[in-house]
């Protein structure tokens, strides 16, 4: 599919998704809407999708329900310093919160920064993706699974491997490279999960392949787009995305588990249009948010939604999900054995 054509549907998809978010809108309560739409705008701190994608989230929202959401976006590491800052400095101008990291939203809570709100919406996800929180001051919203990301012009599609343990054959030699946990979320999560299932020996083992380091995920990816090495381990997302702006990418979904990465979402308890911030969070739960999200190739939340080109429903795959206390407190213990290993 040509990429034009991949934009006239995605514009058809922001259509319904405006007729959706307009009849879902009888169904909200209407008093919150009502005092949504006095306090008339709702600033979004988000570091969890692309600029592109929350930008017309934001004008979907805007259309269907009316107050203007301001869309502030940047790298997860740039916008919680800069909410941090803004807090201490007493500067509340952040209505909702969503990161990739959910360190940040642990440390949140800890300091009394985030309000506790039980979203109606979100009992209609998948399991999968309810109840991130005990204390519901933080919400799964989006998701994304690593994956084999793979150059088709290098590989084919048959010799691909179909496993996480199929990369430790000695075909893969000086043909892989990694990011480095460190320096990632996903990355980390994927180095953590991995040594969890198979053990150090495993990571001993990419060693011996002559697997390369790269700093960032999208390194690896590029790396891999460009020829330089064949195969990585990816968000599903930003692999496809890529592929869509015409590099020679793909994915295979491990047999052995898509390691689910669900970045959450949070109302500040200092929000200045609360109303406002707990409406665009049911927004954030909804099925037309998730119109958008799996047309920029993120996973889909709810059995029957209809995805982009080349993604698999959470329902079709083995799926690891991480527990919070492996997404963080394993993480350090998981990069000590990579340095340890890897000597960076």
């Amino acid at each position: 599919m040509t990429r034009r054509c991949r934009l006239l549907l995605f514009a058809g998809s922001l259509c319904a998704t405006l007729l959706g978010c307009a009849a879902a809108a009888s169904a909200q309560d209407a008093k919150l809407i009502a005092a949504a739409r006095k306090e008339g705008v709702v600033t979004w701190y988000v570091a969890s999708i692309n600029a592109r994608s929350a930008e017309a989230a934001g004008r979907a929202f805007s259309a269907a329900f009316g107050p203007k959401v301001n869309v502030v976006s940047a790298p997860a590491p740039v916008m919680f310093q800069r909410l941090t800052q803004n807090l201490s400095q007493n500067a509340f101008n952040a209505d909702v919160f969503s990161s990739t990291d959910i360190g940040n939203f642990l440390t949140l809570k800890a300091q009394g920064a985030l309000a506790s709100y039980a979203p109606a919406n979100e009992a209609k996800l998948l399991p999968l993706l309810r109840g991130l929180d005990k204390d519901a001051t933080f919400h799964a919203t989006v998701a994304s699974v690593m994956v084999i990301a793979y150059n088709r012009d290098k590989l084919a599609a048959a010799d691909v491997p179909k496993t996480w343990r199929d990369l430790t054959d000695d075909k893969w030699a000086d043909k892989l490279v990694l990011a480095h946990p460190a320096f990632g979320v996903y990355a980390a999560n994927w180095a953590v999960q991995i040594e969890k299932m198979y053990g150090k020996a495993y990571l001993k083992r990419l060693h011996e392949l002559r697997t390369q380091i790269a700093r960032s995920m999208p390194d690896a990816i590029a790396m891999v787009a460009a020829g330089q090495r064949m195969l990585t381990a990816a968000p599903a997302a930003r692999v496809l995305e890529a592929a869509d702006s015409g590099h020679p990418l793909a994915v295979q979904y491990p047999g052995d588990g898509a390691i689910m990465v669900a970045t959450p979402s949070a109302i500040l308890k200092t929000a200045p249009h609360p109303n406002a911030a707990r409406l665009f969070m049911e927004y954030l739960l909804s099925p037309e948010f998730g119109a958008i999200l799996v047309q920029a190739h993120y996973a889909g939340r709810r059995d029957g939604v209809p995805l982009a080109t080349d993604n698999k429903a959470l329902s079709d795959i083995k799926v690891i999900r991480p527990t919070i206390d492996e997404m963080t407190k394993s993480v350090p213990q998981v990069t000590a054995l990579w340095r340890a290993l890897f000597g960076q």
